[in-house]
This record gives C-alpha cells, sequence and structure tokens, in this order.
C-alpha cells in the first residue's frame, strides 16, 4: 500500500510539473471555499461533518472558547489536491492546533494565521489524494483555535506557494490547478460571517510551486 501510494503521488508530482497550459480552466473552475465553524472537539472517524449544500456550512458562531474550524470546498466535481492556509486574530486568540482528517498525504501544516512572519513555520498545508476524489465537497481537516474576542477566520493562500485552492484529476496535458470563485470568512463570538450560498468572497489567480511541493 505504502509502495502504490508513493508511485501515484510521484506520478501526481510529475503530472503537475509539466502540465501544458495554465490558463485552461480545469473541472471545478466554479469551485467556493467557506470556513465552517463548531464547538471543539472533533473526531476525524466518527461524527465528523459532511456537507450536501452549502446551507450546512456554519458561517457565523455566537460562542466562545475552544472552537474547531473547518475549510470547506465545494461545488467540486473531482480532485486529487486540496490547498490552503487560513487567517485569524492570533494577536488575541494564540496559535492553533491542525488535525488533518482526509486525504493520504501532507504537506505543511497550519500552525499561525497566514502572513503572520513567522519563517520557521509552513502556516499552510497541501493534502494529496492517491485516486480521483469525485465529490461534491472536501473537509480535509479542522483548526482548534481558543477564541477569547470577537474576530473572524477566513481563508488565505498558502504562505510558501502563494496558492490554494484544488488540483483536478484531468489526464495530459492537465491536470489543472483551479482557484475558489469565490472565498467566505466565518465570524466568532460577536462578528458575522459571509454566507456562502450567497455572500461574495475573493478569488485568486496566481500559479504558484504547488507543482513542485509533491516532488521533494
Amino acid at each position: 500500500m505504502a509502495r502504490r501510494l508513493l508511485v501515484a503521488v510521484t506520478a501526481l508530482a510529475v503530472a503537475l510539473a509539466t502540465s501544458a497550459s495554465l490558463a485552461l480552466a480545469g473541472a471545478n473552475s466554479g469551485h467556493k471555499l467557506a470556513i465552517h465553524v463548531k464547538a471543539h472537539p472533533t473526531s476525524c472517524t466518527s461524527g465528523y461533518p459532511t456537507f450536501t449544500n452549502c446551507n450546512q456550512i456554519i458561517y457565523t458562531y455566537v460562542g466562545s472558547g475552544d472552537v474547531d474550524v473547518m475549510p470547506v470546498f465545494y461545488d467540486l466535481a473531482e480532485y486529487t489536491v486540496n490547498e490552503l492556509g487560513l487567517t485569524w486574530p492570533e494577536g488575541a486568540w494564540g496559535s492553533g492546533s491542525w488535525v488533518r482528517c482526509r486525504g493520504d498525504l501532507a504537506v505543511g501544516t497550519i500552525n499561525h494565521s497566514g502572513g503572520a512572519g513567522y519563517p520557521n513555520d509552513v502556516s499552510g498545508t497541501a493534502i494529496a489524494w492517491s485516486t480521483c476524489q469525485r465529490k461534491w465537497c472536501s473537509t480535509p481537516g479542522y483548526l482548534w483555535l481558543s477564541v477569547s474576542t470577537t474576530g473572524t477566520v477566513c481563508p488565505a493562500p498558502d504562505p510558501p506557494t502563494g496558492d490554494y485552492g484544488v488540483v483536478d484529476c484531468a489526464a495530459e496535458p492537465g491536470p489543472y490547478y483551479d482557484y475558489p470563485e469565490r472565498t467566505y470568512c466565518a465570524g466568532i463570538f460577536g462578528a458575522v460571517g459571509d454566507d456562502p450560498c450567497n455572500q461574495p468572497g475573493a478569488a485568486n489567480s496566481s500559479w504558484g510551486e504547488i507543482k513542485s511541493m509533491f516532488g521533494r
């Protein structure tokens, strides 16, 4: 199993590195990225949140204390990689603890708010699957935070690459990296989040170094 996974991930890295046309849209060109908030703790194996529509994403959470925030990639067709960072008011809440619940391999983790200036910490993650995932939604993990003041948690680029999004399953000249059409923040302890069903968000359009991350 380990050998098959290594071969699959190596093949993915080669395919990404030789992708011919980054201008072409991939299979997930209209996907979105939102933040779901729930009370801590969360189990990766028992009662792990799943989503079949955007109305199930809790984007405004009135409580404080220990909370778990989950990135939700949705309106997907297929994927082999999820990549992102997160931002939150780290000066008030402190660092977080990331737990990966899905995927076969990950590069990096999320401990600090994106762009907070921690050179020895990746503060973002890219998660790969050894086989194509054909699902509407992906929730690869969660970040445990200790909330003490009003604030928001937002998707952000993975600092080492400057990118966030998903990689589709296309054969040559793919696969293709798809950036979210919109992103949505979650509001906690008095802050109002962005409704993932209709609130406009932000989009990113740069291509970074995800091609080489899994080839190291």
